[in-house]
């Protein structure tokens, strides 16, 4: 016997859920359930699993159906094989991209017809039939298999649409196996046969991204910037680049494109952070004050800035004299009150209640902390939040329990580091470098990516041996052996730059460094093996000493 397929409609309107419903179980061999809110559903994923999701956009006074997808993958509500389908009225550009963003199996535009409707549901049913010992070795973390099973099929005959949505899937598990010029190829093979496919534009900008190959990364978004479907978002990665780059005005006049009342989250937490480092706190409250009034009437988005604005003010203590702390202690412990007032959620209780433990942390009250930390829920990390986890480790850092606290940065590192959006990547990982930095354990976690870095090259992971040695520098950016490391990866791969950080850079640093017997050996070693470091040094000699 067939095993039905268990399907959840999550839809604000009783009418257009029943006839949802109704359609679909006429379609026959689907076990189907219906919820107003994803609140709702939420509760149910606690208990038990559905294949496929069918979201309506807007869902009443509450977060949109994207806001609670992005919230339940963040939390771990939902398995990798999870089938998203999202229904819409609105038309508008920004709906469509923020829909787009979180890669959904169907899109459908009311008013659709029940042939529609079927059809597409008939569509995603035989591409999960195709695509079915995939996701189960994706739900059982076994990666490199879905990706094997994938390319056996996509060498088998198939519908030119199935095949699409296969190669989609064969393209993202490479990104997240860290095969980023495999998953290049796809998307410009897909781009040369039609330049308009938006997830195959977005996958190619995020390869570029993930390579810390910027210089084309800025190419493909500006051709992004005509586009009302995608001009947003592009705005938002381009201040990615310069926030990096620590061009806080340039990062500041990209986000300025987008209205305040636009501006996502991760965006609106950037732009505080950019005026944050440009000594301009007083326009970041005021930012988090208009999102907060923007999104009075929708709870969960009022919580969210409300918790933002809260940690805000922590932030603002932590950089004062301690004698200069009352308020802005005060201040983030009222908001976090507010944000977490009525809501029986143990990761909203858990947020409040870790923010509450560092502002005692802060006002060198550490046995209050302690005491807080000892709540069952407090206990508990695998559904928290990165901003969470990284708040929790700064607590237990103070409280001397180094390793927990390592154990959180690690697991807050792995959660920014997998997410989708880059907005969000680049706000905790700038958050993440400065709470390892604060704790004092720069030095030693340097050290840790540096060692993962050495083993990853010996493996020929470059990519990601990249990555590991440039986490590394961003923790100690003067210590030569992990620039040396740096260097030769660049060479090896043939990169000029990574990221913010150019090979002609670099070489200069290490060359006015002092160095180690044994380092000064490596170095004169890789000045042989590579002729560009000799062009660099050659350069530099004669702009410093012209004729």
């Amino acid at each position: 016997m067939v095993q039905k397929l268990r399907v959840a409609i999550i839809e604000d309107n009783a009418t257009a859920r029943t006839t949802i419903r109704s359609h679909l179980i006429n379609m026959g061999n689907l076990e189907v359930a219906s919820f107003s809110t994803g609140g709702e559903l939420k509760n149910v994923l606690r208990k038990q699993h559905f294949e496929l999701l069918i979201f309506d956009f807007h869902l009443g006074q509450r977060r949109n159906g994207v806001e609670w997808v992005q919230s339940l993958r963040q939390s771990d509500f939902l398995r990798p094989s999870t089938g998203i389908i999202f229904l819409t009225a609105d038309r508008m550009p920004q709906t469509i991209g923020q829909i787009i963003d979180i890669h959904p199996d169907l899109l459908l535009l009311k008013p659709y017809t029940i042939n529609s409707l079927q059809r597409g549901l008939k569509h995603y049913l035989e591409y999960r039939r195709q695509a079915g010992r995939a996701l189960t070795y994706l739900d059982d973390g076994l990666c490199d298999k879905a990706i094997a099973y994938l390319k056996n099929q996509l060498s088998q005959p198939q519908s030119s649409r199935v095949k699409s949505d296969l190669e989609k899937l064969q393209a993202r598990l490479l990104l997240q196996q860290h095969q980023y010029a495999d998953a290049l190829t796809i998307y410009q093979q897909v781009l040369q046969q039609s330049d308009k496919v938006l997830w195959a534009q977005w996958g190619k900008l995020k390869c570029q991204f993930l390579m810390g190959n910027w210089p084309d990364c800025q190419t493909s978004l500006d051709t992004m910037l005509d586009t009302l479907l995608t001009r947003d978002k592009a705005f938002e990665w381009l201040a990615c680049l310069s926030f990096e780059q620590a061009a806080y005005e340039k990062t500041e006049y990209y986000l300025d494109h987008i209205q305040d009342s636009d501006l996502s989250l991760p965006a609106t937490r950037l732009k505080t952070m950019t005026y944050q480092k440009q000594n301009r706190a007083i326009e970041s409250i005021d930012l988090l004050q208009k999102k907060r009034e923007y999104n009075r009437s929708t709870k969960e988005r009022f919580d969210e800035f409300t918790f933002e604005l809260a940690e805000f003010y922590l932030s603002i203590a932590q950089n004062s004299p301690a004698s200069n702390r009352t308020e802005s202690l005060s201040q983030a412990r009222k908001l976090a009150g507010v944000a977490a007032r009525s809501n029986g959620d143990s990761q909203i209780r858990q947020r409040h209640d870790y923010l509450l433990a560092y502002s005692y942390i802060l006002e060198d009250q550490p046995d209050k902390a302690e005491s807080l930390t000892q709540r069952e829920h407090m206990q508990v990390f695998n559904r928290s939040s990165a901003n969470t986890l990284i708040t929790a480790a700064r607590v237990y850092s103070a409280l001397d329990n180094e390793t927990l606290a390592v154990q959180l940065m690690d697991f807050a590192k792995q959660k920014s580091d997998t997410g989708e959006m880059p907005t969000e990547q680049q706000t905790l990982q700038s958050r993440l470098v400065s709470a390892e930095q604060e704790s004092g354990l720069a030095a030693s976690r340097a050290d840790v990516f540096n060692e993962k870095g050495q083993k990853l090259f010996i493996q020929q992971a470059y990519q990601e041996a990249l990555a590991a040695f440039y986490y590394a520098l961003q923790l100690q950016p003067e210590v030569p052996a992990i620039a040396l490391n740096m260097l030769q990866t660049l060479l090896v791969e043939k990169q000029t730059s990574y990221r913010n950080l150019l090979l002609r850079d670099l070489v200069l640093q290490i060359n006015q460094s002092e160095l180690t017997e044994s380092n000064q050996q490596r170095f004169a070693r890789l000045k042989r093996q590579y002729a560009q470091i000799n062009e660099v040094l050659h350069a530099a000699s004669h702009s410093t000493h012209p004729r």
